[in-house]
C-alpha cells in the first residue's frame, strides 16, 4: 500500500543571513545661486534615500551604495536675517559579509544615524560641512515556494513524526506613488506671505481596507510651511512665521490574493514634496507620496519532519528550511509629557514656530513575554525669540532637548534569545508654553510601538515519499536440520538502554518498530519522558 500526503504550499523568506555594518559619511552642502551667504548655520537634518541603494553581491559580500537626503536651515548675512533653507546630496558606500548570499537573493538594508555633527567657517559663506555615522543592519532572504506535507496516509503501521511551526505565508508585496494636491491657507492671526522659506510634510494613514485583492490606504498629509511675512517699513514685527494645515490623499496597490482577514503592513513616506505661493493668504502644496505594503497570513501547520513504516521500505525525500517563526506580535502606544527649559543662552520664547521630533533606541529587549524598549525623544524647536526693542534683532532661534521614554508590548512566549524587530514612530508632537514663563516649554508627543518577535527555526520537512521497487530475490535453502537438533529460536525482544538525546520515535525507527508498540510493551504513562538509563523492551 503506497503512502499519500497531504500538502500545503508555504510561502516564506527563507534567512540566509545578516550582519551589521558602520559607515561614516561626510560632505559639503553649498548654497545654489540666488540664496544669500550664511551668518548662522541652524540646524542640519540628514535620511538614508532607500530608494537611491544599488545593492551589489560578490561572494557572500553586499555591497550598497547610496545617498543621504540632507536638509540644513540657516540664517542669512543680510541685515534683515531671515531664515533660509537648503537641500543636499552626500554619497556613500559600504559592504557586509554574509555568506552564502547570492546574486538572485533579495537583500534588506535598515539604516539608522546614530551621530551628526555640522559646522560652518565665516571664511566660506556658503558652504556647511556636515558628518554623519550611520549604521547599518543588512538581512539576506531568498523568497521560497515549498509544498510541506502535513498530513500521510499509508500502511496500517505508519509513524508519522510532526512538528508545529507558525510562519508567516506571504501573500504579497507591492508599492506605489500617488500625487497628494491641495491648498493650505494662512490663519487669520498670522500675517501675509511675502516667501516661502521651507514646505515640510510628514504623511500618516487613516485607513486601510482590502477590495478584490487590492489594498486601499487612505491617509493625510501634515504640512508645515515656514514663510516669511509681508511686514510693512519700519514696523517691529516678527518677520518669519510658521503655518500648518493638512491635505488628504487615497491610492491603493494590487496584490492578488489578498483579503480582508490577512495581516496589512503598510508604510508611507514622502518622497518629494514643494509649495508654491498662489495668492498672499494661500500655499499651494504637491507631493509625491509612497505607500509600501506586505500582505501576509500567519498560519500554523503540523507539518511531517518524519515517518516510515516497518512493514514496508519507503524513501522519504525532505527539504531543509531555515525561516523566522513567529512567537508573536503586538503594539502600544503611549504619550510622552514633559516640561523642558530653554538652553541658558537662548533667549526667552515669543513664538513657537514649529516642534519635530524622532525616537531613539536606546535599548530594547525581552523579558518575560514582554518586549521592553527604552529610548530617547530627540525635540528640535524652532522658535521666535523675545528681544527687547532697541537690541540687535536675531528673533530665529533653534534648540534642542533629549526626553527619555519607556515602552513595552507583551507577546506571549516570548523569550531573551529570540530575534526582535520592532518600529518605534512619532506619531504627533506638540510643544506650547506659558507667556508667564517663557523659559519653559511643555512638549507632548504620541509614540507608537510594533513589535514582532520571531525565532530563526531550521526543520527538514517531508517533501515526497517514494516505495522503491522491490528486488526480487533468490530464496535461499534452508539448512537442513541434524538429526536432534531444535530449529534456534528467533529473539522475540530486546531489551535497550537509553541513551542521552534518544526519543520513542528515534528508538522506534531505529529497530523498526512502531512507537505504540514500545509504549504498550513497557507500559509507559507519559511517552514523551524516557531517561538516560532507563531500560525499554523493544518488541520483535
Amino acid at each position: 500500500m503506497g503512502v499519500v500526503l497531504t500538502k500545503e504550499i508555504v510561502r516564506v523568506d527563507q534567512v540566509v543571513g545578516e550582519d551589521k555594518a558602520q559607515a561614516v559619511v561626510e560632505g559639503i552642502i553649498n548654497l545654489p545661486a540666488g540664496k544669500p551667504d550664511i551668518s548662522r548655520v541652524i540646524s542640519v537634518k540628514a535620511e538614508v534615500d532607500l530608494d537611491s541603494l544599488k545593492i551589489s553581491i560578490l561572494d557572500g559580500k553586499i555591497m550598497v551604495e547610496g545617498e543621504l537626503e540632507v536638509d540644513a536651515m540657516y540664517v542669512a548675512n543680510i541685515a534683515s536675517q531671515p531664515v533660509h533653507a537648503v537641500e543636499g546630496r552626500i554619497s556613500f558606500s559600504f559592504f557586509a559579509k554574509v555568506p552564502g548570499a547570492k546574486k538572485n537573493m533579495a537583500v534588506k538594508v535598515m539604516p539608522k544615524i546614530e551621530y551628526s555633527k555640522f559646522s560652518f567657517d565665516p571664511q566660506r559663506p556658503r558652504e556647511i560641512s556636515a558628518s554623519f555615522v550611520i549604521q547599518f543592519l543588512v538581512k539576506v532572504l531568498q523568497r521560497v515556494e515549498v509544498e510541506v506535507a502535513v498530513d500521510a496516509t499509508g500502511p496500517a503501521d505508519l509513524q508519522v513524526l510532526k512538528e508545529t511551526v507558525k510562519l508567516d505565508h506571504i501573500v504579497g508585496d507591492a508599492s506605489s506613488q500617488s500625487i497628494a494636491k491641495g491648498d493650505i491657507a494662512v490663519p487669520n492671526v498670522k500675517p501675509d506671505i511675502l516667501e516661502i522659506i521651507k514646505v515640510q510634510g510628514t504623511a500618516r494613514t487613516t485607513q486601510v481596507k482590502v477590495l478584490d485583492g487590492k489594498i486601499i490606504v487612505e491617509g493625510v498629509l501634515d504640512v508645515g510651511v515656514l514663510y516669511v511675512a509681508r511686514v510693512p517699513e519700519n514696523q517691529p514685527q516678527q518677520p518669519v512665521h510658521f503655518l500648518e494645515g493638512q491635505i488628504p490623499f487615497t491610492t491603493f496597490v494590487e496584490i492578488p490574493g489578498a483579503k480582508e482577514s490577512m495581516t496589512r503592513i503598510v508604510r508611507v513616506e514622502v518622497e518629494h514634496i514643494r509649495g508654491r505661493k498662489k495668492d498672499d493668504r494661500t500655499v499651494s502644496v504637491e507631493a509625491v507620496i509612497k505607500v509600501m505594503v506586505r500582505v501576509y497570513e500567519t498560519k500554523v501547520l503540523d507539518v511531517i519532519i518524519d515517518l516510515f513504516s516497518p512493514s514496508e521500505k519507503l524513501e522519504v525525500k525532505k527539504i531543509e528550511l531555515k525561516v523566522d517563526q513567529v512567537v508573536g506580535e503586538n503594539e502600544n502606544q503611549i504619550i510622552v509629557k514633559e516640561t523642558v527649559n530653554v538652553p541658558d543662552p537662548k533667549p526667552d520664547i515669543l513664538e513657537i514656530y514649529s516642534t519635530n521630533a524622532t525616537a531613539r533606541i536606546d535599548n530594547a529587549r525581552i523579558i518575560d513575554s514582554k518586549v521592553i524598549v527604552e529610548g530617547t525623544l530627540l525635540v528640535e524647536t524652532l522658535y521666535v525669540a523675545k528681544v527687547p526693542e532697541g537690541q540687535p534683532q536675531q528673533p530665529v532661534h533653534f534648540m534642542e532637548h533629549e526626553i527619555p521614554f519607556t515602552t513595552f508590548v507583551e507577546i506571549p512566549g516570548a523569550e531573551e534569545n529570540m530575534m526582535l524587530d520592532f518600529d518605534l514612530i512619532v506619531e504627533h508632537v506638540t510643544a506650547s508654553f506659558d507667556p508667564a514663563s517663557p523659559r519653559k516649554m511643555e512638549v507632548r508627543a504620541i509614540i507608537k510601538l510594533f513589535a514582532k518577535v520571531t525565532e530563526t527555526i531550521e526543520i527538514e520537512v517531508v517533501t515526497e515519499v517514494i516505495e522503491p521497487e522491490e528486488e526480487e530475490k533468490p530464496e535461499k535453502p534452508e539448512k537442513p536440520e541434524k538429526p536432534g537438533e531444535m530449529p534456534p529460536e528467533k529473539p522475540s525482544l530486546t531489551i535497550y538502554i537509553v541513551q542521552r538525546g534518544d526519543t520513542l520515535w528515534k528508538i522506534a525507527k531505529r529497530y523498526n518498530v512502531t512507537v505504540d508498540s514500545i509504549v504498550k510493551a513497557n507500559n509507559l504513562q507519559n511517552p514523551n519522558m524516557i531517561m538516560p538509563g532507563q531500560q525499554l523492551i523493544i518488541p520483535r
